[in-house]
């Protein structure tokens, strides 16, 4: 089983294909322009537009945040110049282009977000926060239906008990989200815990209490990305990943407050719904 994140991430190293009879063209130039504005919201804020709505998207801000998809939104609260790049893939290839976008003043504001604030601590704050998932209470990891059932989001299949898992590779990682350039560091230990489906992607991993602990080295500088609406998620960038790993990178909100975070992310194959509730550390 492939990681479909890393396997895109990956394309950018590849670069434009040979044209293939079988594959077709890769994406011209004009394909993988772009086009940006200011946002109403604020003169840090763009909003960016594809030219080509139907090919897969990965846009990358120049301030430590990428992104996907045909539409984004970036976000500088700090003055200065940063390259846009946007890549766009087909099956013949990928192609990319830049845009260089001057902010002129700090907006500070876009970092008073609450979310942010409860993330990281805020701009008053250190900096950062670490937060670890929380193993002595129940229900810190569990599993239910994709679709949710009447039940709402909660582990309705399996919840773990306090400390269900122990030396798997699951509750001595760390993961430190910090407000300036919206950085992220993965601290796992040297290993994580991966769902079985996926032990293949992992040399080295090994069964243990239901799925797979796996070597892992530390992922570093790493960006996180805030997407605010009726779902709220957080995206975490290449391959790094918060707790038991499903094979994405995206992380449903449930719910966060200063001290407590319950997040809901789904399964690569799907099928399932996956759950932790992380603590600061």
């Amino acid at each position: 089983m492939k990681l479909s994140f890393i396997a895109l991430i990956s394309l950018l190293f590849i670069g434009c294909k040979k044209e293939d009879p079988q594959l077709g063209n890769p994406p011209t130039l004009a394909e993988a322009s772009f086009t940006y504005s200011v946002s109403s919201t604020s003169a840090n804020v763009l909003d960016l537009t594809a030219n080509s709505q139907n090919y897969q998207c990965l846009w990358d801000f120049g301030n430590g945040v990428k992104a996907q998809g045909a539409t984004a939104t970036a976000s500088y609260p700090y003055a200065g110049t940063y390259t846009i790049k946007l890549t766009v893939f087909n099956k013949g290839g990928s192609r990319s282009t830049t845009q260089d976008v001057v902010i002129a003043q700090d907006d500070l504001g876009l970092l008073n977000n609450p979310i942010f604030t409860m993330l990281t601590g805020g701009a008053s704050g250190p900096g950062f926060k670490t937060w670890l998932i929380d193993s002595n209470n129940a229900g810190h990891f569990g599993v239910g239906p994709d679709p949710i059932s009447p039940l709402g989001n909660v582990p309705e299949w399996w919840a773990a008990g306090p400390n269900d898992k122990p030396g798997c590779g699951l509750y001595n990682d760390r993961y430190v989200f910090h407000l300036n350039g919206f950085k992220f560091d993965m601290i796992n230990n040297d290993d994580v815990y991966v769902h079985n489906s996926l032990a293949g992607s992992f040399p080295g991993s090994f069964q243990n209490l239901g799925d797979y602990t796996a070597p892992y080295t530390n992922q570093m500088n790493e960006s996180w990305n805030l997407v605010e609406g009726l779902d709220t998620t957080i995206t975490i960038s290449n391959n790094a990943f918060i707790g038991f790993f499903s094979g994405v990178h995206t992380y449903r909100i449930v719910s966060i407050t200063d001290s407590s975070l319950f997040l809901q992310y789904s399964h690569h194959a799907g099928g399932l719904k996956w759950y932790l509730r992380l603590v600061p550390e």
